[in-house]
């Protein structure tokens, strides 16, 4: 963890600012392995670099990750981040909780078994910010809510002035990896519901593919928002419920939903092979077809309409990697596009964008209030001119 990321957090309980304990020997810019410290008597271990700001009850994920840390240094930590001294609240679960860690161990596995920045991430990263002009995050303070591999941060950290990726799973250290010669990058384990940053913090916030999997993904949101600045950008990405498409197209995705009943359920390793099988059936099945399609200009415009056709443009080991994903994420949530407008407008959002095409893209500016326009005014010099087929609201 780097000291000066001191800087921009707080204690997720309660607001106020950290102190630092480092366990390191040598005197550095750096802390590898430490103890944050908030008056009001809460504790966030710091492990191999990165700083675990997890609520009480979410700590206790990292017993299993890391046992050799409380192992080495059980005698300069307190007695309820300890396996044998924390209090007997921090086991209880419920639901809501439960789904939570289920979710962090899915995607832990998940992205240290695809852990790698494939070429095909450049274009995806470009659609998925296709409202924004190349130079969107300059001097910008930025958040990755939800940074997986941090294959998002590693091109927002080419011009941003810093940002900050956030995980709730052990995939943090993956994109710590993957962004190693990335000064300008800080990586958190950190929880949605509970984000450990002072309100208005930032400049530029997205969220993408991750929301649609919390417990109350709009929840999720809304404590994302408060952390905006005004004048600054959000931008999300939740999955698509299919409303208005073909009856066999509904069908299909109600098909994979009700396998998913199953596959949830199945042990990684072995959901891993089963997906590897799946995405080979649909490369055949679909993606080649959609390549096929799209070489004729008589053809071209039906590629987008074969299912999974949008693959056609990435290698196959995507298409494998996102198969995983969807089998094996324990909560899903599909959203139609006035739903996804009704987040926004509730929120106080403005000059609201929602791209379609495989999912939703919606983004808009934190300027609720009407003194805020002149400076929301100024951030859209960073916008791309209205684009074809976006919705504004």
């Amino acid at each position: 963890m780097r000291k000066n990321l001191l800087e921009l957090i707080v204690c997720p309980l309660c607001g106020k600012r950290l102190t630092l304990a480092s366990f390191d020997e040598r005197l550095s810019e750096e802390t590898t392995s430490g103890l944050l410290s908030c008056e009001c008597g809460t504790h966030y271990p710091i492990i191999g670099g990165i700083a675990r700001l997890l609520p009480p009850e979410l700590q206790t994920m990292l017993w299993d990750m890391h046992p050799e840390f409380y192992k080495e240094y059980a005698g300069r930590l307190p007695a309820e981040l300890l396996r044998d001294g924390a209090a007997e609240s921090l086991e209880e679960t419920n639901e809501a909780l439960s789904k939570q860690r289920e979710t962090a161990r899915s995607f832990g596995y998940e992205w240290q078994a695809f852990s790698e920045i494939l070429p095909d991430y450049e274009t995806n990263f470009r659609w998925y910010f296709e409202r924004f002009s190349a130079d969107a995050f300059k001097d910008k303070l930025v958040l990755d809510a939800g940074c997986g591999t941090g294959r998002h941060t590693y091109y927002v950290s080419r011009t941003a002035r810093e940002v900050v990726a956030m995980d709730l799973s052990q995939a943090i250290e993956v994109a710590a990896r993957n962004n190693q010669d990335k000064p300008n990058a800080h990586f958190i384990q950190a929880d949605i519901y509970h984000p450990p940053f002072p309100p208005g913090s930032f400049d530029f916030i997205y969220s993408l593919g991750v929301l649609h999997h919390l417990p109350d993904p709009e929840k999720g949101f809304r404590s994302l928002l408060k952390l905006l600045r005004a004048g600054g950008f959000m931008n999300i990405y939740l999955y698509w419920n299919l409303e208005g498409e073909a009856a066999w197209r509904r069908a299909l995705l109600k098909a994979v939903t009700s396998a998913r009943q199953v596959t949830t359920r199945m042990p990684h390793t072995l959901l891993k092979k089963v997906s590897w099988v799946v995405a080979a059936m649909f490369e055949v099945a679909f993606v080649t077809p959609a390549r096929v399609l799209e070489r004729f200009p008589a053809t071209r415009g039906l590629a987008d309409r074969v299912p999974l056709g949008h693959y056609r443009k990435y290698s196959f080991r995507v298409l494998y990697t996102d198969q995983f994903d969807r089998f094996s994420a324990p909560i899903e949530n599909r959203y139609g596009r006035a739903e996804v407008v009704g987040w926004f407008e509730r929120a106080g959002l403005k000059d609201v964008v929602i791209l379609g095409g495989q999912g939703w893209r919606a983004s808009g500016i934190n300027a609720a209030q009407g003194e805020r326009r002149v400076e929301a005014k100024e951030e859209e010099e960073n916008v791309r001119a209205p684009l074809e087929g976006a919705v504004r609201t």
